[in-house]
C-alpha cells in the first residue's frame, strides 16, 4: 500500500456556478463564512451564494433540515442590489447587499463616495436563529425546544417557514447620507460591523454598530440608551421559562452590569477617535484595529485574550474563540524584513503557535491528571522561522485553530502553515493530534493555494489550478 500524503484527508469541492453567467471572472470565490455546522460561499462580483450543512434554524433558506451538497441560497434581493459580503454566526447567516451603481474597489471599499445617494445605502439580510437577538430584529427567541428521538438523540426539525429579514441602517445616519458596510465580524452570537458614512456635504465618517450577545462586554461599554430586549419564549412546554442571569455576589451593585444581549443594531461607544479599519470577534471578546495602529479591546479577558501591548505596524487582527492574533509588517526604514504573527490568549490546544508545556516537556504526572494548559498574558510571536522571509498573504482563525498563508514576492509561490486544535483533522495533516507550533502543509497537487478560511473545526483552501 502506498503511504498516504499529508493532504489525503482534504476533500476537493468544485463550486463553479452554473453556466448561465458568461463572465468567467465571476467563478472566483470571494469569501467563505462558516457557522456551527453550516457554510456559505460567495462568488466574486455576483449575487451567487451557495450554502451547505445544517438548516435546522433556517440559516440556508432551503427546504430540508440539512444538505451535504452545496445549494444556492435563494435570497430575495432588492432590485438593483447584489451580495458583496457574507458572514455567519453560530446558527445565523448574514448577507451584505449593495446597489450596483456604487463604485467599489477590491474587498468592498467605496472609491467614489460623492457619487452615492441615501437611496443607495447598503442593506443587510439576516436569516436563521434569533437566539440572543442575533437577527437584529428587536426581539429575542429563547432557545427552541428539541424533541428527543427514541434513542435519546436530538431530532432536527425542518423550519416551517424560514424568513429573510432585511435590515436598514438609514435611521442611524445624519441626513442626506449614504452608508456602506465596509466590514462585518461575527462571534458565536454577536455581530460587529463598520458602517462607512458618506455625504456630498460632509467628509466621510463611520459608525461602529453591534448587536446580539453582550453579557461579557463584547459589544463595548454599557449604554444608557441600550434597548431592552423583548423575549418570546418557545411554544413548547418542554422548554423551561427564560430567567435572566443575576449579577454575581462578587460584582459591585453600583457598577452598571452589561445587558445579556442587544436585539437591534446599536451604535457602539468607541473612545478612540482614530477610525477603525478592522474588526475581529472571538467567542466572548472583540478587538478593533484603528488606523493609527492602536487597539480597542472589549469583552472577556479570562484567558488573556486582550493584548497588553500594541506593537507598531499592525496590519491585521484575527480572533479564535479565546485568542487574539496580530499581523505586523516589517519596517523598511529600519531595515526590517520579517513579517510577524503575535498571539495571546488560550493555548491549551496549541493555538498560540509556540512551544507549550506538554506531556513531553512537563514533569511526569499520573495518567488521571490533566495535561497542563498554556494560557499567556504575553503578546509573543508564534514559533515560525523562515529563511526566505515570504510575505504574509492571509491569516485565518477558526474556532481554536489557525491557518497562515505565505507568498513569495519573487515567483508567486505560496506556502501554508497550520497549528492549534486538530480533533477533527481540520489541519489537513492526516491525523487528529493538536499542533503546538506551526507545521508546514505540503502541497503537491495541481495548482497553488491562493486563499484560505477557517471555521468551527473546518478549514477551506482555495486552489487556483494551472492552465
Amino acid at each position: 500500500m502506498e503511504p498516504r500524503s499529508a493532504f489525503d484527508n482534504l476533500r476537493s469541492k468544485d463550486l463553479v456556478p452554473s453556466d448561465d453567467d458568461d463572465n468567467s471572472d465571476n467563478n472566483s470565490i470571494s469569501k467563505i463564512a462558516t457557522g456551527a455546522n453550516h457554510s456559505l460561499v460567495l462568488f466574486n462580483s455576483t449575487d451567487s451564494v451557495y450554502g451547505v450543512g445544517d438548516n435546522s434554524r433556517g440559516q440556508l433558506l432551503i427546504e430540508s433540515s440539512e444538505t451535504t451538497s452545496f445549494e444556492r441560497v435563494n435570497l430575495d434581493l432588492r432590485q438593483g442590489y447584489r451580495v458583496v459580503d457574507v458572514a455567519a454566526g453560530w446558527e445565523t447567516s448574514y448577507f451584505v447587499q449593495r446597489h450596483e451603481s456604487v463604485a467599489i474597489e477590491d474587498r468592498g471599499f467605496i472609491s467614489s463616495p460623492a457619487e452615492t445617494t441615501t437611496s443607495q445605502s447598503d442593506l443587510l439580510i439576516a436569516i436563521g436563529s434569533n437566539d440572543f437577538g442575533a437577527l437584529g430584529i428587536g426581539s429575542v427567541d429563547a432557545p427552541a425546544a428539541v424533541a428527543p428521538t427514541v434513542k435519546g438523540k436530538e431530532k432536527k426539525s425542518i423550519p416551517s417557514s424560514p424568513q429573510q429579514h432585511t435590515l436598514s441602517f438609514n435611521h442611524l445616519l445624519p441626513s442626506e447620507s449614504t452608508c456602506l458596510v465596509t466590514s462585518i465580524a461575527t462571534g458565536i452570537n454577536h455581530v460587529v460591523l463598520i458602517l462607512g458614512i458618506y455625504s456630498k456635504h460632509r467628509p466621510p465618517s463611520q459608525l461602529i454598530l453591534g448587536w446580539g450577545s453582550c453579557r461579557h462586554g463584547q459589544l463595548g461599554p454599557v449604554s444608557s440608551s441600550t434597548p431592552k430586549p423583548s423575549l418570546r419564549p418557545p411554544k413548547s412546554s418542554q422548554q423551561p421559562p427564560y430567567k435572566p442571569k443575576q449579577p454575581s455576589s462578587k460584582s459591585n451593585p453600583s457598577t452598571p452590569q452589561p445587558p445579556a444581549f442587544i436585539p437591534t443594531p446599536t451604535v457602539l461607544q468607541v473612545n478612540n477617535p482614530s477610525p477603525v479599519k478592522r474588526v475581529a470577534a472571538g467567542s466572548q471578546h472583540t478587538i478593533l484595529l484603528h488606523e493609527d495602529g492602536t487597539l480597542t479591546t472589549w469583552g472577556s479577558n479570562r484567558k488573556n485574550q486582550h493584548p497588553l501591548a500594541h506593537p507598531p505596524r499592525i496590519i491585521d487582527v484575527e480572533c479564535t474563540w479565546n485568542g487574539t492574533y496580530l499581523v505586523t509588517q516589517p519596517s523598511p526604514d529600519k531595515g526590517g524584513t520579517n513579517w510577524n504573527v503575535l498571539a495571546t490568549g488560550s493555548g491549551a490546544k496549541g493555538q498560540l503557535g509556540r512551544a507549550a508545556l506538554s506531556s513531553s516537556s512537563a514533569p511526569s504526572s499520573s495518567a488521571s491528571s490533566p495535561a497542563p494548559a498554556l494560557s499567556s498574558s504575553d503578546l509573543l510571536p508564534v514559533d515560525l522561522t523562515l529563511s526566505d522571509n515570504p510575505k504574509i498573504r492571509k491569516l485565518a482563525c477558526g474556532s481554536e485553530h489557525v491557518l497562515l498563508l505565505l507568498g513569495s514576492e519573487t515567483n508567486g509561490t505560496t506556502q501554508l502553515y497550520v497549528w492549534g486544535w486538530n480533533e477533527h483533522g481540520n489541519l489537513g495533516l492526516n491525523n487528529n493530534q493538536d499542533v503546538f507550533t506551526p507545521s508546514h502543509l505540503p502541497w503537491t497537487a495541481r495548482g497553488r493555494i491562493v486563499d484560505v478560511w477557517a471555521g468551527c473545526g473546518t478549514s477551506w483552501l482555495v486552489v487556483e489550478e494551472d492552465d
